[in-house]
């Protein structure tokens, strides 16, 4: 058995006792976790069982042939520090993942936003490697990796937060002289709804307010042939329903409120959801817990990427009809908007595949 083999069985075993329903210290994360008011339970649940229905031994095969992974051609050479999100429950995961998996010494620091649930993984991974090489080291704190260069960095956030990572890893001293930065700025995505189907409208409404709507693979702006006011009512038993299963954690701001007055005063259409705002036209993408419906086609949808492309995470279609021209890379089927493969590509870049390619 090769070294490769060997590493990707050891995570996958990681995984499987990571996933175990007795595991008690993941049981006690999530439970901390939600006494202490970081995500609901219903989020957390979702994202631990979209990660064990993405990983398979043939779906890490496959992703680790077309990352171009051999004993010979990976990254165990690097020293990777991953600076992990906490916007969601488990977003740096796999980032954490396909560090390991790339065959890298993996450095993480954990956000204080979701302190509990990616450690129970790493512990695993810990336990499990035991007697391999595999090297796992982590924190809360990232002044505690002071003096530690590393060979490259993954984070993600926005454009503005960039230059106040990197003075704190220049502070600290975490990177090499010509370390590499794999920096994540796409903070929503777009779906495309031609139709008003049972599923595809079970699937906008999980696209949209899965997690408050703050991932960058949630839905933030909707083009459809449809007007809103055509379809609002329709949706808002869908939203309901999903509500009713899943209730959103966070409450919005007062600004929330104040744009819907907006809305109402110059006519514009709208439904006010309490704890979300659907408006037609109009967008700003300037604050939380608001859905922007554009009446349109496909080729508005091309238009709209174009425009927001250094925004923009992906674009979602109920159907394999759809086309939208130039986009065709970052397009994927709506019902994997919150549920993405393991190997899906951020900001359309292959983290695996970026760790292996010097």
């Amino acid at each position: 058995m090769g070294d490769l083999e060997k590493r990707i069985d050891t995570i996958l075993e990681a995984t499987d006792n990571w996933l175990r329903s007795d595991n008690h210290y993941l049981m006690d994360a999530i439970d901390r976790t939600v006494r202490e008011g970081y995500f609901s339970f219903e989020d957390i649940k979702y994202a631990i069982r979209a990660i064990k229905e993405s990983i398979s031994k043939t779906a890490i095969e496959e992703w680790v042939e077309r990352a171009g992974i051999t004993d010979d051609q990976d990254a165990s050479s690097q020293n990777i520090l991953c600076l992990h999100a906490g916007n969601l429950p488990l977003v740096g995961f796999q980032d954490a993942f396909s560090t390991l998996l790339s065959g890298a010494r993996y450095t993480g620091k954990i956000s204080r936003k979701d302190p509990y649930l990616l450690p129970t993984f790493l512990n695993e991974v810990k336990k499990t490697a035991v007697w391999t090489d595999m090297d796992v080291q982590w924190t809360h704190r990232l002044h505690d990796f002071e003096d530690m260069p590393h060979d490259a960095i993954i984070f993600a956030g926005s454009e503005s937060s960039v230059p106040g990572v990197k003075d704190a890893i220049q502070k600290w001293n975490l990177a090499k002289q010509h370390a590499r930065y794999l920096i994540r700025t796409a903070h929503f995505s777009m779906a495309y709804v031609d139709r008003k189907d049972e599923r595809t409208m079970q699937d906008l409404a999980e696209g949209i307010f899965r997690y408050g709507g703050k991932g960058c693979r949630s839905v933030a702006i909707v083009v459809s042939p449809f007007s809103l006011d055509e379809i609002k009512c329709e949706f808002t038993d869908y939203i309901e329903s999903f509500w009713l299963e899943n209730p959103q954690h966070e409450a919005p701001a007062p600004k929330l409120k104040q744009q819907y007055a907006y809305n109402k005063a110059i006519e514009r259409s709208q439904a006010w959801l309490d704890y979300f705002l659907l408006q037609e036209g109009g967008l700003e993408l300037d604050q939380d817990f608001v859905c922007y419906w554009v009446q349109g086609e496909e080729s508005t949808v091309a238009e709209l990427a174009d425009q927001y492309s250094d925004q923009l995470q992906s674009i979602y279609v109920p159907h394999p009809d759809s086309e939208i021209r130039g986009w065709e890379e970052r397009t994927e089927y709506l019902s994997d908007a919150q549920q993405p493969p393991i190997s899906w590509k951020p900001d359309g870049v292959d983290t695996l595949e970026w760790l292996v390619n010097q």
